[in-house]
């Protein structure tokens, strides 16, 4: 048993050393092998998104000055319509920054504003001034850089006529047509209540006298008689010797071409000389329905004016913007002077909206071929700026005024003559 056991172990280990020479042996557990680790990168933070550049609007208003309540009007309404416009989202998805300066009502230095404007502070756009006096020079400056020239207060015929093509004006008809519905609407009293002798007095302003001067003669055309037309300095202070030869004259009417200052001032120097009219017009003035009234009180009660707007017009986008304006700025009548801003800021943004641009050369194209929807109704613009369309007749009852001429948006009959003031 003993050598069988030990024949039986030789042969065993015998054929386990041949196994292992023919590689049979069992196969032996590999080592583990460990996936090779990335190198840590630590973690990259998102790109910030760089804020798109501002689309910078310059401007130069009358904030001081012999203009400074129309052009601080002027200043509510391009203000707001900058909110407005940042608060949606700006032009072409970029915020629009304001460039403001104060020219002192000096030509002069609007000049020298919008030089400035342009050449240094490289705005990409530019609105207009206040008044003909400062829009005539200041459009020049505008022209010679290719700027397109919306503005919202300078009507007078010469601001037309020089040939340029980048002026648009933002009221519904050119300045100089303010006063042809007050002429048509005395021309057509009854013969019995037609005034028979008027006078002219107007300051020396391109668009006062443009204003007067049209009124004046569709008024001779018409029968009556012209006493009296006196051009006075724009900056005049005492009336005390015109209205006395007004007051030994006694004309029926008189057509004043003033802004605010003097139509407060030549309506105060009548009552001292003892001048009663049956009928008054000023340009400009009477249109400031807050300080207006402020300056004169009772003496306003039936003075007439033209308009462009008036805060109850249901003309599309004009409640909203009567909302927002006294959402912004409280409870106060709203200056015509601020909705003739704000439509200048209507027509950039829609100009630049249908054509995707602020290059000027575009936006002056489009700006005479697009009919521009805004608070003082539906503009449009002939080859030199023009606008096409009417203005209103203004007369005040009380603490405010009416539209009481044409008929399409008449809210009361005219009294004639007026009371006394």
């Amino acid at each position: 048993m003993k050598s069988r056991f030990w024949r039986l172990t030789l042969g065993v280990a015998v054929l386990s050393l041949l196994l292992a020479a023919c590689g049979g042996a069992a196969p032996t557990a590999a080592p583990a092998t460990v996936a090779p680790q990335p190198t840590a990168v630590p973690p990259t933070a998102a790109p910030t998104a760089v804020p798109a550049p501002p689309i910078k609007i310059g401007a130069s208003l009358p904030l001081t000055g012999d203009f400074s309540e129309p052009g601080s009007a002027a200043k509510l309404g391009y203000e707001l319509w900058v909110e407005e416009g940042n608060n949606a989202g700006g032009l072409l998805g970029r915020p629009v920054e304001f460039v403001l300066y104060d020219n002192a009502s000096d030509p002069d230095t609007a000049v020298a504003d919008y030089e400035r404007l342009i050449t240094e502070d490289k705005v990409d756009l530019v609105v207009g001034p206040f008044s003909s006096r400062l829009v005539i020079p200041t459009s020049e400056v505008a022209a010679k850089y290719g700027y397109a020239f919306p503005e919202p207060a300078g009507g007078a015929p010469h601001v037309f006529d020089r040939g340029l093509t980048n002026i648009f004006f933002a009221q519904p008809a050119p300045g100089a047509e303010q006063a042809i519905p007050f002429a048509d609407y005395i021309l057509g009293l009854p013969e019995a209540d037609r005034p028979k002798t008027f006078v002219v007095i107007s300051a020396d302003d391109p668009f006062n006298l443009g204003v007067v001067e049209n009124a004046e003669v569709l008024l001779v055309a018409g029968g009556m008689e012209l006493l009296l037309k006196e051009v006075y300095p724009p900056d005049t202070k005492d009336f005390s010797s015109i209205a006395a030869k007004v007051a030994d004259l006694d004309p029926d009417l008189v057509v004043g071409g003033t802004i605010f200052e003097d139509s407060v001032g030549q309506i105060n120097a009548y009552r001292e000389a003892g001048y009663q009219p049956r009928g008054a017009f000023f340009t400009t003035g009477p249109s400031l329905p807050k300080e207006f009234r402020e300056a004169l009180g009772d003496a306003t009660e039936g003075v007439f004016s033209a308009i462009s707007w008036y805060e109850e017009s249901t003309t599309e986008t004009n409640p909203e913007f009567v909302a927002a304006y006294h959402a912004k700025y409280g409870a106060d009548p709203i200056a015509e002077d601020s909705a003739n801003a704000y439509t200048v800021g209507q027509i950039v943004q829609q100009a630049v909206e249908n054509t995707q641009s602020i290059d000027n050369a575009v936006l002056i194209d489009e700006m005479h071929s697009a009919t521009f929807t805004t608070v003082v109704g539906p503009l449009s613009f002939d080859e030199v700026g023009k606008p096409k369309g009417s203005f209103m007749i203004l007369q005040w009852r009380g603490d405010g005024y009416l539209i009481v001429y044409p008929d399409f948006a008449q809210q009361a009959d005219p009294i004639w003559p007026k009371p006394e003031w």
